[in-house]
């Protein structure tokens, strides 16, 4: 009989949810809620305060390093500090005073810098490391439902942290988050999570060790037990591949969802509706991590991947002709589908084709160029904007790439098992 009602996996999946949606929510999404707040207490420009988050995404550079901690250190001490730096770092927000002048601005850089790196410690990679170690044969299931705390996160405390800031003004509103991240993540990640099943007697997917092996997707060439690490990974064409289309296809993705207000307002939306479609967008995306999830356990993860990136052409595509609200609700079906699917599929493609013995590390390492193409989109696009007052070159130049990206997805097949001699 099983020890458990309930596949202990799925606790480890509740977990994550939470994780990503406080810590990723908090942490990430809340911060334009307290933009113009700060703005008007310090007079810095918008262009100081946005620092700060490049700041944030410049540590996106560590994740392979961040990464390869959790494989060798495990996935509860990485999260539970995790938690510890990103809540305490984000409560002393609060008491950042206009009298420290110059310093002021060089404390937030400091304690934003802080809260990044507790976030690499907390979110997509271990959460992806953890759910990976629990499931086999639904690991897609298990880790679209995982990720949907990242999409939960953004739905629900940007406009929680607007709230509360009206309450309780910015000040108070950063303890409170803050310690609200230590308070509930810490206990759980200490007293729920655990590294593998087989520490509960369980091995993947709730099966006992009398049920026999625990057999994998016959979808691709699964590489569970091989023994990849990020060295070996980077002499493979396969990573390359993948990191290149993922790169190309998110350049589209963080374009759209930084400039999709304005764009909306340039075609005669209201501000609150185009907030309202921006979220509803983000919504949808929620729940496409969960079928795009469940699909890629029945069929070849690079199908699945190859229809997302049909479905964010066509998505783009239907901003080129936006003229009616009509085209507009399709746009949000169809382009939070696209994204869904993919932010689920990245670390999934990691386990797929490389396996989980160094997994943390490798996912940081895919992790890097998902950024940088996520990050570069929106720059790009708003320079493009400025130039010829419109979008429309930067939606076609974003269609080109993630149809490049297609191409690239279609070629990644499973590489060889390093011999044992390149490992290390």
């Amino acid at each position: 009989m099983p020890r458990f009602s309930i596949f202990y996996g799925w606790w480890i999946v509740a977990v994550g949810v939470v994780c990503l949606l406080l810590a990723g929510g908090i942490g990430f999404y809340s911060f334009g809620a307290f933009f113009i707040p700060l703005i008007n207490e310090f007079g810095w420009s918008r262009g100081q305060l946005s620092l700060a988050m490049t700041i944030a995404c410049l540590v996106g550079l560590l994740a392979p390093v961040v990464g390869t901690w959790i494989d060798r250190y495990g996935v509860r001490r990485a999260m539970a500090l995790g938690a510890l730096l990103t809540g305490s770092a984000f409560a002393l927000l609060g008491l950042t005073n206009p009298s420290w002048g110059p310093y002021a601005l060089c404390y937030f850089y400091a304690l934003s810098f802080i809260m990044a790196l507790g976030l690499l410690g907390i979110l997509n990679i271990p959460v992806a490391t953890a759910v990976s170690s629990w499931f086999a044969e639904k690991r897609g299931l298990a880790m679209g439902i995982a990720l949907t705390g990242f999409g939960l996160g953004g739905l629900v405390m940007l406009p929680l942290a607007s709230y509360l800031i009206t309450v309780l003004g910015w000040r108070m509103t950063y303890h409170v988050l803050g310690l609200t991240i230590c308070i509930v993540l810490i206990p759980l990640i200490i007293f729920v999570i655990r590294e593998k099943p087989e520490q509960m007697g369980l091995l993947p997917d709730g099966k006992t060790p009398d049920q026999g092996k625990v057999e994998m997707p016959l979808t691709d060439d699964t590489q569970d037990n091989a023994g990849w690490n990020l060295s070996s990974v980077l002499r493979t064409k396969t990573f390359w591949l993948i990191v290149g289309a993922l790169g190309l296809a998110f350049l589209g993705a963080g374009s759209v969802l930084a400039h999709l207000i304005p764009f909306l307002q340039d075609n005669g939306v209201s501000h609150q509706l185009a907030s309202t479609i921006l979220a509803l967008t983000i919504g949808v995306s929620v729940v496409s991590r969960v079928i795009a999830g469940y699909i890629v356990d029945r069929v070849p993860i690079r199908y699945v991947v190859t229809f997302c990136f049909l479905f964010q052409v066509a998505g783009l595509a239907l901003l080129l002709i936006v003229g009616s609200m009509t085209v507009v609700w399709a746009f949000v079906i169809v382009f939070g589908l696209a994204i869904g699917g993919m932010f689920a599929l990245e670390p999934l493609l990691v386990s797929r084709y490389f396996g989980l013995t160094s997994f943390g590390a490798i996912y940081g390492g895919v992790w890097i160029f998902a950024t940088l193409g996520f990050a570069g989109g929106p720059p790009l696009a708003g320079y493009i904007f400025d130039a010829t007052e419109s979008y429309e070159l930067a939606f076609i130049i974003f269609i080109a790439a993630t149809l490049l990206a297609m191409v690239l997805i279609s070629l990644v097949r499973a590489p060889q098992p390093p011999p044992v001699d390149r490992l290390g």
